[in-house]
């Protein structure tokens, strides 16, 4: 574990953004031995956890997670539940004022903390989801502070249409990218190399496929911030085996009557992602 570690980060409940703090959780237990033998336990483990070879806890660096109107609510929230463990400050930062809440697609609202033009300090890793990203594309405000920390961050992430929205800032430029399958081929209008991958790196560009790859991509991230053991060790707690009962989760699986109808029915987001003709 080196110096960058925190071991009361790791702690259950601990959370970098909104949330009980394990201090909050474990204050409820009382005074029970039985339960104050559980916490010894429970600090014991995460002491051991952090002993492990290549184990160390991100608590002096940040990641910032972009909101825009009609964001894919998974794409944030597959993500931020694996970097919240790595000690990481982990913004919510919306391309509006702060602390104005932002709807996703499909009607949930997350309360931003800070506003995407407040951010100055260049984040660990920065995040751009999906959704309806024809919105982010037409405020040009947003796409000038996309690009800014984009050229920053030492990790510049997207997942699902959020790769075009990096695109279209210039951030994926001669750069191998994915993402959603019915808008990948839109990629290479914005000067990027479409690649049919479920996550994709390129130097410092990591972009994940459709919606569900935000959890392989947080994963990922997880083990290049703190170490693959504890990569690992989040995937346990996460109970992460996917076994969809309808393995039916690309064109390739789906086949080509219930893909042509999810293109048909996604038509008019692709086409306002598609790149201005010059």
């Amino acid at each position: 574990m080196n110096d960058d570690s925190d071991i009361t980060s790791a702690l259950p409940g601990h959370t970098t953004g909104p949330g009980p703090s394990a201090s909050t959780l474990f204050s409820v237990i009382g005074d029970d031995p039985a339960k104050q033998q559980a916490i010894d336990r429970s600090i014991a483990a995460h002491e051991a956890l952090a002993a492990l070879p290549g184990v160390r806890f991100a608590t002096q660096k940040s990641v910032v997670i972009v909101l825009h109107p009609g964001f894919e609510l998974l794409d944030v929230v597959g993500p931020f539940h694996f970097l919240s463990a790595t000690g990481a400050s982990v913004e919510l930062a919306s391309t509006g004022p702060a602390g104005e809440p932002v709807a996703s697609g499909g009607g949930v609202t997350l309360t931003p903390t800070v506003a995407l033009s407040a951010v100055s300090t260049a984040p660990e890793v920065l995040l751009v989801p999906g959704g309806d990203t024809g919105i982010l594309l037409r405020d040009d405000l947003a796409m000038a502070e996309l690009k800014r920390l984009g050229e920053e961050a030492t990790y510049v992430t997207s997942v699902c249409s959020g790769s075009i929205a990096l695109a279209a800032a210039g951030l994926l430029k001669g750069r191998r990218a994915t993402s959603h399958w019915s808008v990948r081929h839109l990629l290479e209008g914005y000067g990027a190399i479409e690649v049919d991958e479920r996550i994709v790196e390129d130097g410092n560009r990591l972009t994940a496929a459709g919606v569900t790859a935000g959890m392989d991509l947080g994963i990922r991230l997880v083990s290049y911030l703190c170490g693959e053991e504890l990569a690992r060790f989040a995937v346990l707690g996460a109970e992460y085996s996917p076994e969809p009962p309808y393995d039916t989760g690309t064109p390739q699986k789906a086949g080509a009557a219930l893909t042509d109808l999810s293109r048909e029915f996604l038509a008019p987001l692709v086409e306002e992602l598609r790149a201005p003709a010059h």
